[in-house]
């Protein structure tokens, strides 16, 4: 009897392995399906448990809900589908995702504070194109591991005190080198202390948006900042200027134009040329308004040399 229960388990057939949503590919090395351009309204059941890769673009799909995604996923690719809401705790056992693309999701207008709770291995998040007005607080806190944050083309008007602190690993916001680009967000106020914690930020972009000023402990936040780019906004340059003025006169970065929309008559100009007393500087040094600043920087330049021209006026042309 014992030999004839072995025989009947040696000569039955092996378990079935998950089949594949209709209408998908799968491959085995790595597991990964791929769902993309179907006109699928949701997120096909029984996805393989042991999926790697999920590619869901080029969809219909308006909700996420918990339980949807399995725990083993390492990728997932939801850009350029119909999302309006990810409910609360759908990534939350996503602990080993490292690429998250949400990109070009037009009716995603918001998103909920714990939206990405949980992702503390998360490399790459993708946030472009979305439609967002507001970030909440809190809504990048654990995630430890970012380097790429993707939030250009948005509709962005803030960015609030400490919105990226728990980022200190963050080197691209966007696509390019160690960068900060969110331009084209209509974006009109940066509050002072939102750059904090992002100590190996090299390259910021605010260009083409509407920022009338900008402050100067902001940028003070950027002991890396090496490339600027201010152009397109309509900055305002009296005394509303002085901040920026004065962290430029401190500063060796290389920087875009930053050209006057007001008052008229100083219309045309570049910011960094005013005189210190057009932006309502006093005739006292203006680095004694950044005392918290290193004497020296993380280049090597001594706090008390003077600036040099391509400190002001050199450029950068990527886009």
């Amino acid at each position: 009897p014992a030999s004839a229960c072995l025989l009947l388990m040696l000569l039955a057939p092996p378990p079935a392995a998950p089949s594949c949503p209709m209408l998908c590919t799968c491959y085995s090395s790595p597991p990964t399906v791929s769902c993309q351009a179907n006109n699928f309204s949701s997120v096909p059941l029984s996805l393989p448990p042991s999926t790697q890769r999920l590619f869901l673009q080029n969809n219909l799909i308006r909700t996420l809900r918990p339980g949807t995604f399995g725990p083993n996923l390492l990728t997932l690719w939801l850009f350029s589908n119909n999302l309006s809401a990810i409910y609360p705790g759908t990534f939350r056992h996503l602990q080993a995702l490292e690429e998250l693309d949400l990109g070009d999701n037009r009716h995603l207008r918001s998103l909920e504070p714990d939206t990405f709770q949980g992702l503390e291995r998360l490399q790459s998040l993708h946030l472009y194109r979305c439609q967002l007005s507001s970030l909440p607080g809190n809504i990048f806190r654990g995630l430890v591991s970012l380097q790429y944050l993707y939030l250009q083309e948005n509709s962005l008007l803030h960015l609030q005190d400490d919105l990226f602190a728990d980022l200190a690993n963050l080197s691209h916001l966007f696509l390019h080198g160690n960068r900060l680009r969110l331009h084209g967000n209509r974006l009109q106020g940066v509050h002072r202390a939102a750059f904090r914690g992002l100590s190996r930020l090299t390259i910021l972009y605010l260009f083409n948006n509407s920022l009338a000023s900008l402050p100067g402990e902001a940028l003070a936040d950027l002991p890396a900042l090496e490339f600027l780019r201010l152009n397109a906004n309509p900055w305002a340059c009296d005394c509303r200027a002085r901040p920026l003025w004065a962290w430029f006169q401190r500063a060796r970065v290389s920087s875009s134009d930053v050209t006057c929309a007001t008052p008229p008559e100083r219309q045309g100009r570049d910011l960094r040329s005013l005189r210190g007393a057009e932006a309502g500087a006093p005739p006292a040094d203006p680095s004694t308004l950044y005392r918290d600043l290193p004497a020296e920087d993380p280049r090597g330049r001594q706090g008390g040399d003077a600036p040099t021209e391509d400190d002001y006026w050199g450029g950068y042309g990527g886009e």
